[in-house]
């Protein structure tokens, strides 16, 4: 309305100061918005993401169908996301170690839960994966410092604590972590409910990982029934858990709060 006023005036003077500050006018550039939450990857409140590495094989632990949904990460792929996938197969070829050590692992996770024997089992696979990761850059950094206990992590009987006391305080709810599927657009279970190893090795879960709402179901004294002795053995195991579920294709955001 201003410009269309200066231009009227009939004084030549004012008529071109008026012109001039009219052809001054800048327009700033708002750029195109905001993505949708569809494009940008937004999650809803409380849902952890997940995306899938490219050129690597589904972990045998997670869903057929949550892996079939993932998007790939990507660099604007949002930190906190949970990195699925392993043995990649890319420009530098094949894994066959990986693959090979995650069978050794998954044999070792069917006999962890043996009273008798059974840790012996699951502390040998982690000593394994500690010699395999030493030589991958994705896995080093997640080599936790050896425990100053006298004694080899109970990750047996932590397990078989938590997995028991987790079974009563949900309702008998196989699932041990829910992740949002962007092609449903609803939260799912992680972990592939036919494969009982997976998901005995991520009971604890909900109180050793600190991934968005996944920390806050239960206390780690809670799924431990009050029991001192395997809340010991979370400190002593939470790292090497965290490490097996890495090579097995679940890596958690790092650094992680509650994985040392």
């Amino acid at each position: 309305m201003s410009c269309l006023l200066a231009l009227s005036v009939t004084v030549g003077a004012v008529g071109i100061a008026g012109a001039a500050g009219c052809a001054s006018t800048e327009y700033v550039n708002e750029g195109p918005g905001q993505p949708t939450p569809r494009a940008s990857g937004s999650l809803p409140p409380g849902s952890q993401g997940a995306c899938k590495e490219p050129f690597t094989k589904r972990p045998p632990i997670v869903s057929e169908e949550l892996w079939a949904h993932t998007k790939l990460c990507t660099a604007r792929t949002p930190a906190s996301f949970i990195r699925l996938g392993y043995a990649k197969d890319g420009s530098a070829g094949a894994d066959p170690e990986a693959e090979q050590l995650a069978e050794r692992v998954l044999a070792a996770l069917a006999e962890g839960a043996r009273p008798e024997g059974g840790n012996n089992q699951v502390m040998s696979a982690i000593r394994a994966v500690r010699a395999y990761a030493v030589r991958k850059d994705e896995l080093r950094a997640r080599i936790a410092r050896e425990s100053p206990a006298e004694q080899a992590c109970d990750v047996s009987y932590l397990l078989n604590t938590m997995s028991a006391a987790r079974s009563k305080l949900e309702g008998g709810d196989a699932c041990t972590a829910e992740v949002f599927d962007p092609e449903t657009r609803a939260d799912v279970c992680l972990f592939d409910a036919k494969r009982p190893e997976g998901l005995w090795l991520s009971s604890g879960w909900s109180c050793m990982t600190f991934t968005g709402a996944l920390g806050n179901e239960a206390s780690c004294h809670q799924l431990c029934g009050y029991d001192d002795y395997c809340a010991r053995q979370v400190y002593c195991a939470t790292g090497d858990i965290n490490l097996l579920l890495c090579a097995l294709g679940v890596c958690l955001p790092e650094p992680s709060a509650g994985v040392r």
